[in-house]
């Protein structure tokens, strides 16, 4: 879900702010209710008779509440709900074309999707800004961002059965790290994340350090880059990885790569090296997959690690929740991105190419639909460097796609921008 990050962080740096932090517990605010009103960026969409709110879930229950918010804390966003969400149904983070709302896309049936909530972003003269790297943290529950341009920032977690907002971390820019490198377990009961100094397990039970991490050396965001900040467990929630790979020629301060595997029974390390990148876990078991100069390679607790595709170099690879597939992108000579999928079903696996003109930001909507966007073919009239203003690499053609593996077709979408899916897993 590297890509994701990337777009909200764009989306942070735009607004003023590229400093922020993680690592101090503050508090909590009042709850805030989540309204029923529909918002306009959901209009268009199919809308359902609001139903009544229901008991807390689980993960809302068992996070520890943070001591009172301190002063400058920023607040949540306005939500608005049409409908319940189903149970069982597929859904998405996604903005749609002409709006800069995040809304919660219900894509069960493609054919019919419906909006089912709407998180308001401000868009001009903001006093604060978010929300900011949103995901789902279960099919009913969504942690995001916000940020207010001073470095002051805080998590929150919307429920959006009970329609109430409640305030997970608040930090300042004194706590400077890199606040953005998050992941919640499968049953959204722990957090990992990055302190400035370490890297941390938060849950019911307390916040512990799995690993220091010492001194933090600037980030080189351009999406083709070999350094990568990511947490994340896996899907049969027993083993939790860290992949800190900060290998750009840009940092001029020496900092070794981390790349670890923990064990959540005991918080032993069971796996390390020095030169994974771009990791991901499988959706199924627990099986994390990472590039490396041989291609991509996979690890598992049985098995160990092998070679599973010979000399690829992937980017922001995204597994399909039915743990069959990973989708993800590489980049020409030019500077083009094209979407591909390894199909993990196969010995060896199989690499699928989508399209043969540039596509980027694949990831699975579902776990037969890949969503990507048009890109501009470089050349002498199209520039693709790379710079502080064009980290994304080749300007967008403006369109986006639905690519339908089942079928084979791919159709135009109004899915402006694409950031998170649910379900993330098949623990079976």
């Amino acid at each position: 879900m590297k890509a994701v990050v990337l777009v909200a962080l764009l989306g942070l740096l735009a607004c003023g702010s590229a400093s922020g932090a993680t690592g101090r517990n503050a508090g909590s605010t009042p709850s805030t209710t989540i309204s029923s009103t529909p918002s306009p960026s959901s209009a268009a969409s199919p809308s359902a008779t609001p139903l009544p709110s229901s008991a807390p879930s689980p993960s809302a229950a068992l996070i520890p509440s943070p001591s009172p918010a301190a002063a400058g804390t920023p607040p949540p966003v306005a939500v608005t709900c049409t409908s319940q969400i189903p149970t069982g149904h597929e859904l998405a983070l996604v903005t749609l074309r002409n709006s800069t709302d995040i809304v919660v896309r219900d894509v069960s049936d493609i054919s019919t999707p419906v909006t089912r909530c709407a998180f308001k972003t401000c868009s001009q003269y903001c006093q604060t800004f978010g929300p900011l790297f949103t995901r789902f943290v279960t099919a009913t529950e969504i942690s995001y961002i916000v940020n207010n341009g001073s470095g002051s920032a805080a998590m929150y977690l919307a429920d959006l059965q009970t329609r109430t907002t409640k305030l997970i971390r608040a930090w300042s820019d004194d706590d400077g790290s890199y606040y953005w490198v998050f992941a919640w377990s499968p049953d959204g009961n722990t957090l990992s994340y990055l302190s400035p100094t370490a890297w941390r397990l938060w849950s019911a039970a307390g916040d512990l350090a799995l690993s220091t991490l010492g001194t933090m050396p600037g980030y080189n965001f351009n999406v083709n880059s070999p350094d990568s900040e990511t947490v994340g467990f896996s899907a049969d929630g027993q083993y939790v990885a860290l992949d800190q790979s900060l290998a750009s020629q840009t940092n001029t301060v020496p900092h070794p790569s981390k790349f670890e595997v923990v064990r959540l029974s005991d918080h032993k390390m069971v796996y390390s090296r020095a030169d994974g990148i771009m990791a991901t876990w499988a959706a199924k078991g627990a099986r994390l997959y990472f590039r490396t100069s041989s291609g991509v390679e996979a690890w598992d607790p049985a098995s160990g690690v092998q070679v599973v595709a010979p000399g690829l170099a992937w980017i922001n690879p995204w597994p399909s929740a039915d743990g069959k597939r990973i989708a993800y992108s590489t980049v020409d000579a030019k500077g083009n991105h094209f979407a591909a999928y390894l199909r993990l079903t196969d010995q060896p696996a199989t690499q699928v190419q989508l399209s043969a003109l540039p596509r980027a930001g694949a990831g699975f909507l579902t776990s037969t639909l890949v969503w990507y966007a048009g890109e501009q073919v470089c050349g002498p009239t199209v520039q693709c460097g790379y710079n502080e203003t064009n980290l994304n690499g080749p300007p967008p053609t403006g369109l986006t796609y639905i690519h339908d593996l089942a079928t084979g077709t791919v159709s135009t979408s109004i899915i402006a921008a694409f950031i998170d899916s649910w379900p993330h897993f098949n623990a079976a």
